[in-house]
């Protein structure tokens, strides 16, 4: 099987890729030598801006070479039979033979790629197992900032938070470490004492007879919880170095405008974890569009909420008046405006994106997301309007305190979108007539997702449904949207939707069932029976207030009082819709019995 950085296999692709990229960073002086890897293909890693920052971040430093490495290079999968070894982009070399090896890890299904990179590289997987000779292995990303401890009996060390300020400070302990020749114990306890960084050997965990944390008992001298680090976005730059057509956005400039969400939806880890919302001002933004756009004509803003940005309007116009095109994430409903559409659609944007998420007010209400039917239906007139090719929808079902009538509201709220979006015979832009190619034909594409409880969030509390209700439901929508016209339905795994939420609030049990799943090659329900995993208390059990959650050890910045608070208000919410609903429903049976 090819693999696409194994061995020989690995020589062609390897050079075909860096003959393509543009702002490729390399080094001949160094003392320490990082591996920095991220378990996903090239094209998403590389498309990933905090994997690009840290890279940057990291060759920047005196005496570090950072080099690259994924799971896999175009469409080549993961092959962990072989013992041939990991090797790095750049240089060819294995990545046992770092002093270093970072991965940057945004999604917790990822988590399995992580392990067996290491196992083809003939590296123990488990911390503990590890001799001092052995490069010292640490990891960031938004998935280990969330909850740490699935993946805790792996690292030496992990990142807690935003890598600006944290990468300085690990650098400069471990190179104090390295030449004061301490032992590895005594440079993990050096490392400890930073603000932001994790060792895990320094915290044991007693679980209760259910398998759930019951207490964690703290070596002396190291901290209660882990402070999460927090970046000033006015001192800083945040934009992809490199830049290639094998990335997911071809040879593009992505430029950060903002960090986290104000709008603080309760189901999305993003409006809480990165708190406070940072937004870089616009001088910032085309700034560094100008600075380092170099030969590409293409830039990406991203954002959790790119269209909250108060100037967006203004830097989009200043993008396209220097002849850019111009690519975007996804808008909120209630903040495309016309002006705004018809730049982007002009200087080349063919889909817009939008979440309505749900399609009642109630359920608009329980997740907090204050936007109507209304002004969804009104984003849907202007991506027609201004001629939008394609306009992408995300919905998600199984949210707490859905109703078989929300999942209806879904399938109404697309049918009024198909009328507005497909339906309609031509496009306007202030009364002006958009010119359509003969062959052009406006598509529909709805993303349906599972919802998954995330830490740190007001439903981290919360159960995911079954999979037989979860695939009811898909299915009910399918049904209801299958004779709609030019609509395009992406359904998500649902097994790996389960999965991915046993990942996101497991604790290190769960990382103990990964250890024998690619160690001892065993199904993951057998993994999870021997390393007393109990599923279905994990992800179909609500969890208690009162309990000690794996994440805890995190000090996010968020009260955890607000959090339940935010919980009691959705579910106030909720039971107060039901009551109406019953009275209505009264009403009408006494309305139906009067003579």
């Amino acid at each position: 099987m090819s693999t696409g950085f194994i061995g020989k296999d690995f020589l062609k692709p390897r050079k075909k890729l860096l003959s393509s990229e543009k702002g490729t960073l390399r080094k001949k002086s160094f003392s320490l030598r990082v591996a920095l890897g991220f378990p996903n293909s090239y094209e998403v890693g590389m498309a990933n801006l905090g994997y690009q920052t840290v890279y940057r971040l990291l060759n920047q430093m005196e005496g570090v070479v950072a080099e690259r490495f994924f799971a896999r290079l175009f469409d080549e999968k993961l092959d962990f039979s072989t013992d041939r070894g990991v090797k790095t982009l750049e240089s060819d070399l294995n990545i046992r033979s770092f002093d270093l090896i970072a991965f940057s890890i945004p999604f917790e299904l990822d988590y399995l790629n992580v392990l067996k990179l290491l196992r083809i590289s003939g590296i123990p997987l488990k911390s503990s197992q590890r001799e001092i000779s052995e490069p010292l292995i640490i990891a960031g990303g938004v998935a280990i900032t969330l909850n740490p401890e699935t993946m805790a009996p792996f690292f030496d060390c992990l990142l807690i938070g935003e890598a600006e300020e944290a990468l300085t400070d690990f650098i400069g302990t471990y190179f104090e470490s390295k030449e004061k020749r301490t032992s590895k114990e005594e440079m993990l306890f050096s490392l400890s004492q930073i603000k932001g960084v994790y060792v895990p050997q320094f915290y044991d965990i007693v679980y209760n007879h259910e398998g759930k944390v019951k207490k964690r008992e703290i070596n002396k001298g190291i901290f209660g919880r882990i402070e999460r680090r927090k970046a000033d976005v006015s001192k800083i730059e945040t934009f992809s170095s490199i830049s290639s057509p094998y990335i997911h956005f071809k040879n593009s400039l992505l430029v950060e405008v903002g960090r986290g969400c104000a709008r603080g939806c309760r189901f999305c880890a993003a409006g809480y974890i990165y708190r406070p919302c940072r937004l870089y001002n616009k001088d910032s933004i085309l700034r560094q569009v100008e600075k380092h756009i170099g030969e590409n004509r293409h830039v990406g803003l991203v954002g959790s909420l790119i269209s909250d940005h108060p100037d967006l309007e203004n830097i989009c116009s200043d993008l396209y008046q220097r002849n850019l095109e111009i690519g975007v994430s996804s808008f909120r409903v209630d903040k495309i405006s016309p002006d705004l559409m018809k730049i982007l659609t002009d200087s080349g944007l063919r889909t817009l994106t939008i979440a309505p998420e749900v399609g009642s007010d109630k359920m608009w209400k329980v997740i907090n997301k204050n936007i109507s039917r209304e002004d969804v239906l009104k984003s849907a007139k202007t991506a027609t309007e201004t001629g939008m090719d394609n306009l992408k929808l995300y919905f998600i079902i199984g949210l707490p305190f859905e109703e078989e009538e929300d999942i209806d509201g879904i399938v109404d709220l697309i049918h009024e979108i198909h009328k507005v979006y497909i339906q309609t015979s031509h496009s306007t832009h202030k009364g002006d007539p958009i010119k359509v190619k003969p062959h052009h034909k406006r598509r529909l594409i709805l993303s349906i997702n599972p919802f998954i409880p995330k830490p740190n969030t007001p439903f981290q509390w919360c159960a995911m449904n079954r999979d037989k209700e979860l695939k009811s439901k898909m299915k009910r929508i399918e049904t209801k949207v299958k004779n709609l016209k030019r609509v395009h339905l992406e359904k998500k795994s649902i097994r790996q939707a389960i999965l991915q939420g046993v990942l996101s609030v497991g604790n290190r049990r769960v990382g103990e069932g990964l250890f024998y799943h690619i160690q001892e090659n065993l199904t993951l329900s057998q993994a999870w029976r021997k390393a007393g995993v109990d599923v279905d208390s994990i992800i179909f059990k609500e969890r208690d207030f009162g309990s000690l959650l794996p994440w805890d050890i995190v000090d996010s910045g968020m009260n955890k009082e607000f959090l339940k608070r935010e919980f009691e208000e959705a579910k106030e919410i909720s039971e107060s819709y039901a009551k109406k609903s019953k009275l209505t429903s009264v009403q009408q049976t006494n309305n139906q019995i009067k003579p």
